[in-house]
């Protein structure tokens, strides 16, 4: 399964390695596979009410790094039939929704190695949050260069940042899409606002205010 180890373990987060991809992409229509397996209803009941509440969620993500509808639509709908076909080693994590947004995350990193192209993320999240004046941070932004060092932030401070500030998700949101507690966004900002102070050259002060705005 794309993104699970051996031992049924998503290698998604800061110092794991994607595993590499069993297949290429599929050509396809945005939308259309991930509607289709809503309405399968030989799939395990937890997971298409994961796949109604965060599909959404996974898919823009995907988008965001892809740079591409079609692409981020087929890698996601084979995300959930790869977590369908490896449900029994889904249920026997520790948290089902923190390992599901993993496999997630790291079928995004491998998507991108087999295309030997780096993420979009930079230019789409900029483009993203200037069209829809989203985002606190932007009090720190100073032009593309905030949403490069976005992109270089490690997993999870990159995702809680993305999830809250770029895309506009609510914290409780963000926190069950990553299978965390809201507590645990928070603290994963705070470190990214560290972070992106430093490489911004701004006191941290300064960047606490800006996130509070």
């Amino acid at each position: 399964m794309v993104g699970i180890d051996g031992g049924g373990r998503a290698d998604a987060y800061d110092d794991a390695r994607s595993p590499r991809a069993h297949q290429d992409l599929p050509g396809g229509t945005p939308g259309a596979g991930t509607g289709d397996l809503a309405a399968d209803s030989t799939l395990p009941t937890e997971l298409i009410a994961l796949l109604v509440m965060h599909g959404e969620t996974y898919w823009e993500y995907a988008h965001l790094h892809l740079g591409d509808a079609d692409a981020a639509d087929d890698l996601v709908d084979g995300v959930f039939a790869d977590l369908a076909a490896h449900w029994d080693v889904v249920l026997r994590q520790e948290n089902v929704q923190e390992f599901c947004w993993g496999v997630l995350r790291a079928t995004v990193d491998d998507a991108l190695e087999r295309l030997s192209r780096p993420s979009a993320f930079t230019a789409a999240a900029f483009a993203v949050a200037m069209n829809d004046a989203r985002g606190t941070f932007q009090a720190l932004e100073s032009g593309i260069g905030l949403f490069s060092v976005i992109g270089d932030l490690p997993g999870r401070q990159h995702d809680a940042v993305v999830l809250t500030y770029v895309l506009g998700y609510p914290v409780v949101t963000a926190a069950r899409v990553m299978g965390i507690t809201r507590s645990g966004v928070y603290s994963l900002r705070r470190e990214a606002r560290r972070r992106l102070a430093a490489a911004l050259g701004l006191d941290e002060r300064t960047a606490a205010e800006a996130e509070e705005q």
